[in-house]
Protein backbone atom coordinates (compact mmCIF):
# COMPACT_ATOMS: atom_id res chain seq x y z
CA UNK A 1 0.00 0.00 0.00
CA UNK A 2 1.22 3.49 -0.87
CA UNK A 3 -0.21 6.76 0.45
CA UNK A 4 0.39 9.85 -1.67
CA UNK A 5 -0.24 13.40 -0.46
CA UNK A 6 0.01 15.68 -3.46
CA UNK A 7 -0.82 18.98 -5.10
CA UNK A 8 -1.77 19.82 -8.66
CA UNK A 9 -2.69 23.04 -10.41
CA UNK A 10 -6.33 23.22 -11.43
CA UNK A 11 -6.66 25.18 -14.65
CA UNK A 12 -10.43 25.27 -14.20
CA UNK A 13 -10.28 26.78 -10.70
CA UNK A 14 -7.04 28.69 -11.39
CA UNK A 15 -5.38 27.58 -8.16
CA UNK A 16 -3.50 24.73 -6.56
CA UNK A 17 -5.55 21.86 -5.17
CA UNK A 18 -4.49 19.19 -2.73
CA UNK A 19 -5.35 15.50 -2.88
CA UNK A 20 -4.70 12.24 -1.06
CA UNK A 21 -4.41 8.91 -2.85
CA UNK A 22 -4.10 5.39 -1.46
CA UNK A 23 -2.73 2.80 -3.88
CA UNK A 24 -2.65 -0.96 -3.32
CA UNK A 25 0.67 -2.78 -3.24
CA UNK A 26 -0.67 -5.73 -5.19
CA UNK A 27 -3.73 -5.01 -7.32
CA UNK A 28 -6.02 -8.03 -7.59
CA UNK A 29 -5.78 -7.64 -11.35
CA UNK A 30 -4.78 -4.93 -13.79
CA UNK A 31 -8.33 -3.58 -14.15
CA UNK A 32 -9.47 -3.30 -10.52
CA UNK A 33 -9.95 0.44 -10.81
CA UNK A 34 -10.53 3.12 -8.21
CA UNK A 35 -13.01 4.70 -5.86
CA UNK A 36 -13.14 8.49 -5.64
CA UNK A 37 -14.03 9.49 -2.07
CA UNK A 38 -15.59 12.90 -1.41
CA UNK A 39 -15.54 14.77 1.91
CA UNK A 40 -18.19 16.90 3.60
CA UNK A 41 -18.54 20.56 4.63
CA UNK A 42 -15.52 21.92 6.54
CA UNK A 43 -13.55 18.85 5.48
CA UNK A 44 -10.70 18.18 3.09
CA UNK A 45 -8.93 15.38 1.26
CA UNK A 46 -7.56 13.88 4.50
CA UNK A 47 -10.92 13.24 6.19
CA UNK A 48 -11.43 9.70 4.93
CA UNK A 49 -7.91 8.46 5.62
CA UNK A 50 -7.96 10.01 9.12
CA UNK A 51 -11.12 8.13 10.10
CA UNK A 52 -10.99 4.91 8.06
CA UNK A 53 -8.20 2.40 7.47
CA UNK A 54 -8.09 2.99 3.73
CA UNK A 55 -4.67 1.37 3.48
CA UNK A 56 -6.00 -2.04 4.56
CA UNK A 57 -9.11 -1.70 2.40
CA UNK A 58 -6.99 -0.76 -0.61
CA UNK A 59 -4.88 -3.89 -0.28
CA UNK A 60 -7.89 -6.06 0.57
CA UNK A 61 -9.79 -5.11 -2.58
CA UNK A 62 -6.88 -4.12 -4.79
CA UNK A 63 -8.28 -0.69 -5.63
CA UNK A 64 -7.05 2.88 -5.39
CA UNK A 65 -8.80 5.48 -3.25
CA UNK A 66 -8.70 9.00 -4.68
CA UNK A 67 -9.60 11.87 -2.35
CA UNK A 68 -9.81 15.44 -3.69
CA UNK A 69 -10.12 18.65 -1.71
CA UNK A 70 -13.33 20.43 -2.65
CA UNK A 71 -13.63 23.24 -0.10
CA UNK A 72 -17.32 23.87 0.76
CA UNK A 73 -18.28 23.75 -2.91
CA UNK A 74 -20.99 21.05 -2.86
CA UNK A 75 -19.28 19.76 -6.01
CA UNK A 76 -21.34 22.15 -8.15
CA UNK A 77 -20.49 24.79 -10.71
CA UNK A 78 -20.93 28.32 -9.35
CA UNK A 79 -22.17 31.47 -11.04
CA UNK A 80 -18.97 33.32 -10.03
CA UNK A 81 -16.95 31.07 -12.35
CA UNK A 82 -15.74 28.49 -9.82
CA UNK A 83 -16.60 25.35 -11.78
CA UNK A 84 -16.09 22.83 -8.99
CA UNK A 85 -18.29 20.23 -10.64
CA UNK A 86 -16.16 20.11 -13.76
CA UNK A 87 -12.91 20.60 -11.83
CA UNK A 88 -13.53 17.57 -9.62
CA UNK A 89 -15.70 15.45 -11.90
CA UNK A 90 -13.45 15.72 -14.95
CA UNK A 91 -10.14 17.50 -14.30
CA UNK A 92 -9.26 15.75 -11.03
CA UNK A 93 -10.35 12.39 -12.44
CA UNK A 94 -8.12 12.86 -15.49
CA UNK A 95 -5.14 14.14 -13.47
CA UNK A 96 -4.94 11.28 -10.99
CA UNK A 97 -5.77 8.54 -13.47
CA UNK A 98 -2.96 9.75 -15.70
CA UNK A 99 -0.55 10.28 -12.79
CA UNK A 100 -0.98 6.77 -11.39
CA UNK A 101 -1.67 5.01 -14.71
CA UNK A 102 -5.09 3.85 -13.51
CA UNK A 103 -7.59 2.23 -15.81
CA UNK A 104 -10.46 4.40 -17.05
CA UNK A 105 -12.71 1.42 -17.63
CA UNK A 106 -16.11 2.57 -16.35
CA UNK A 107 -17.06 -0.82 -14.97
CA UNK A 108 -14.33 -0.71 -12.31
CA UNK A 109 -14.45 2.95 -11.29
CA UNK A 110 -16.81 4.28 -8.63
CA UNK A 111 -17.49 7.37 -6.55
CA UNK A 112 -18.71 7.75 -2.97
CA UNK A 113 -18.98 10.43 -0.33
CA UNK A 114 -20.40 11.57 2.98
CA UNK A 115 -22.86 14.40 3.64
CA UNK A 116 -21.94 17.15 1.14
CA UNK A 117 -19.80 14.53 -0.55
CA UNK A 118 -22.75 12.11 -0.64
CA UNK A 119 -24.70 14.66 -2.64
CA UNK A 120 -21.57 15.27 -4.72
CA UNK A 121 -21.17 11.56 -5.45
CA UNK A 122 -24.73 11.43 -6.78
CA UNK A 123 -24.38 14.62 -8.80
CA UNK A 124 -21.00 13.78 -10.33
CA UNK A 125 -21.82 10.08 -10.67
CA UNK A 126 -24.96 10.82 -12.68
CA UNK A 127 -23.55 13.74 -14.66
CA UNK A 128 -20.30 11.99 -15.56
CA UNK A 129 -21.89 8.58 -15.91
CA UNK A 130 -19.34 7.56 -18.54
CA UNK A 131 -16.71 7.43 -15.78
CA UNK A 132 -18.47 5.81 -12.80
CA UNK A 133 -20.41 2.54 -12.65
CA UNK A 134 -21.20 2.52 -8.93
CA UNK A 135 -22.08 5.21 -6.39
CA UNK A 136 -22.16 5.32 -2.60
CA UNK A 137 -24.03 8.21 -0.97
CA UNK A 138 -23.75 8.23 2.82
CA UNK A 139 -26.01 10.73 4.62
CA UNK A 140 -26.24 12.69 1.37
CA UNK A 141 -26.81 16.42 1.88
CA UNK A 142 -29.98 16.76 -0.18
CA UNK A 143 -30.62 20.23 1.22
CA UNK A 144 -32.87 22.00 -1.27
CA UNK A 145 -35.30 22.32 1.65
CA UNK A 146 -32.98 25.04 3.04
CA UNK A 147 -33.74 27.38 0.14
CA UNK A 148 -35.65 29.86 2.30
CA UNK A 149 -32.83 30.32 4.80
CA UNK A 150 -30.55 33.29 4.31
CA UNK A 151 -27.44 31.14 3.98
CA UNK A 152 -24.69 32.68 1.82
CA UNK A 153 -23.01 29.31 1.24
CA UNK A 154 -26.27 27.78 -0.02
CA UNK A 155 -26.82 30.75 -2.33
CA UNK A 156 -23.31 30.43 -3.73
CA UNK A 157 -23.14 26.69 -4.31
CA UNK A 158 -26.62 26.53 -5.85
CA UNK A 159 -26.35 29.86 -7.67
CA UNK A 160 -27.03 28.14 -11.01
CA UNK A 161 -30.35 26.75 -9.83
CA UNK A 162 -32.15 23.99 -7.96
CA UNK A 163 -34.89 21.75 -9.43
CA UNK A 164 -34.69 21.26 -13.16
CA UNK A 165 -31.00 22.18 -13.35
CA UNK A 166 -27.80 20.14 -13.27
CA UNK A 167 -27.84 20.49 -9.47
CA UNK A 168 -30.99 18.35 -9.38
CA UNK A 169 -29.90 14.72 -8.94
CA UNK A 170 -33.39 13.46 -9.79
CA UNK A 171 -33.30 15.23 -13.14
CA UNK A 172 -29.77 14.01 -13.81
CA UNK A 173 -30.83 10.42 -13.16
CA UNK A 174 -33.87 10.73 -15.42
CA UNK A 175 -31.59 11.72 -18.30
CA UNK A 176 -29.71 8.43 -18.14
CA UNK A 177 -30.39 5.53 -20.46
CA UNK A 178 -30.61 2.02 -19.01
CA UNK A 179 -27.01 1.31 -20.03
CA UNK A 180 -25.77 4.51 -18.40
CA UNK A 181 -27.38 3.85 -15.01
CA UNK A 182 -24.95 3.10 -12.17
CA UNK A 183 -25.32 0.87 -9.13
CA UNK A 184 -26.49 3.15 -6.28
CA UNK A 185 -26.11 2.52 -2.55
CA UNK A 186 -27.67 4.93 -0.04
CA UNK A 187 -27.30 5.04 3.75
CA UNK A 188 -28.34 7.43 6.51
CA UNK A 189 -28.76 7.55 10.27
CA UNK A 190 -32.27 7.24 11.69
CA UNK A 191 -31.74 10.39 13.81
CA UNK A 192 -30.31 12.44 10.96
CA UNK A 193 -32.64 15.15 9.55
CA UNK A 194 -31.34 14.12 6.11
CA UNK A 195 -32.81 10.62 6.52
CA UNK A 196 -36.24 11.77 5.32
CA UNK A 197 -34.76 13.19 2.10
CA UNK A 198 -32.55 10.15 1.59
CA UNK A 199 -35.63 7.93 1.79
CA UNK A 200 -37.45 10.18 -0.67
CA UNK A 201 -34.60 9.75 -3.14
CA UNK A 202 -34.58 5.99 -2.57
CA UNK A 203 -38.30 5.72 -3.39
CA UNK A 204 -37.84 7.97 -6.44
CA UNK A 205 -35.11 5.65 -7.74
CA UNK A 206 -37.04 2.47 -6.90
CA UNK A 207 -40.04 3.74 -8.87
CA UNK A 208 -37.71 4.02 -11.86
CA UNK A 209 -36.39 0.47 -11.34
CA UNK A 210 -32.88 1.64 -10.54
CA UNK A 211 -30.25 -0.69 -9.10
CA UNK A 212 -30.51 0.95 -5.67
CA UNK A 213 -30.33 -0.14 -2.04
CA UNK A 214 -30.94 1.86 1.12
CA UNK A 215 -29.65 1.16 4.63
CA UNK A 216 -31.01 3.03 7.65
CA UNK A 217 -28.39 3.13 10.36
CA UNK A 218 -28.86 3.59 14.09
CA UNK A 219 -27.30 6.99 14.67
CA UNK A 220 -26.95 10.61 13.63
CA UNK A 221 -24.43 12.19 11.24
CA UNK A 222 -20.80 11.25 11.88
CA UNK A 223 -17.91 8.94 11.04
CA UNK A 224 -19.09 6.19 13.37
CA UNK A 225 -21.70 5.58 10.63
CA UNK A 226 -19.71 6.56 7.54
CA UNK A 227 -16.84 4.22 8.34
CA UNK A 228 -19.21 1.26 8.46
CA UNK A 229 -21.08 2.55 5.40
CA UNK A 230 -17.88 2.47 3.34
CA UNK A 231 -16.84 -0.97 4.58
CA UNK A 232 -20.30 -2.40 3.83
CA UNK A 233 -20.43 -0.63 0.45
CA UNK A 234 -17.14 -2.15 -0.68
CA UNK A 235 -17.99 -5.61 0.63
CA UNK A 236 -21.35 -5.67 -1.15
CA UNK A 237 -19.95 -4.30 -4.40
CA UNK A 238 -17.08 -6.75 -4.67
CA UNK A 239 -19.17 -9.71 -3.54
CA UNK A 240 -21.64 -8.86 -6.30
CA UNK A 241 -18.77 -8.53 -8.76
CA UNK A 242 -17.56 -12.03 -7.87
CA UNK A 243 -21.05 -13.48 -8.26
CA UNK A 244 -21.26 -12.05 -11.76
CA UNK A 245 -17.94 -13.55 -12.89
Amino acid sequence: MTVVSGTYFSKILNRKKHFTAVLPNEPKDTDRGSLTLLHGVQGDDTDWICHVDLESLSDQYGIAFLCPSAENSFYTDHANGDQFGEALGVEFYDKVHDLFSLTRTRAVNGIAGLSMGGYGALRLGFKYHNQFSYIGAFSPALIFYKRHRNDPVFKKVFSLGLEGTENDVNMLFDRLTDDERPEIRLACGDRDPLNHYTQELYHFLKERHADVQYVQNDGFHDFTLWKQDLIRFLKQHFEKEQEEL
